[in-house]
């Protein structure tokens, strides 16, 4: 009997595992203006409902995060923005220090939560390349170069 109720209990938590979303990945640049750029990689949950939302923290302050009901610290109001694309929650935050290094965690909840944390330390942060910008913005940047010559055809 004792060994049934851990084989229900180890189903339970896998199958959980299984269907939860998790965050695959936690990466940190500074922009030419020195502002943070975080982006927050995760799998999400099986299903599309709920949408998933993100939340990033440091200190146990909320940075910024895109759940409603999550309190924006005021330190960072007006300086932080999230959002989530694709799979990917991308955290925005200006003016950021130049003291000692921060902990900052990115927390996704849809069916449960997933969290993954990594140390901030300005002096060590690697700049964010064109090449991020241009995977981030390559849609918006190859919808715009083909609309003029799509155009010009039609004229």
């Amino acid at each position: 009997m004792k060994m049934m109720s851990y084989c229900v209990l180890a189903s339970i938590c896998l199958l959980s595992s299984a269907t939860a979303q998790t965050v695959t990945q936690l990466t940190g640049c500074l922009t030419k203006e020195n502002n943070l750029k975080m982006d927050c990689s995760f799998t999400p949950a099986a299903g599309s409902s709920p949408p998933p939302n993100c939340t990033f923290k440091t200190d146990g302050k909320v940075v910024a995060s895109t759940d409603v009901k999550a309190v924006q610290d005021s330190t960072f109001k007006n300086r932080a923005t999230v959002t989530i694309v694709n799979q990917v929650c991308h955290l925005n935050l200006t003016g950021l220090a130049d003291d000692k290094p921060k902990n900052y965690s990115c927390t996704i909840m849809q069916t449960g939560s997933g969290t993954m944390s990594t140390s901030v330390d300005k002096k060590l942060l690697p700049t964010c390349s064109a090449w991020s910008v241009l995977q981030q913005r390559g849609a918006a940047l190859l919808l715009a170069l083909l609309t003029f010559p799509l155009f010009s055809e039609l004229l």
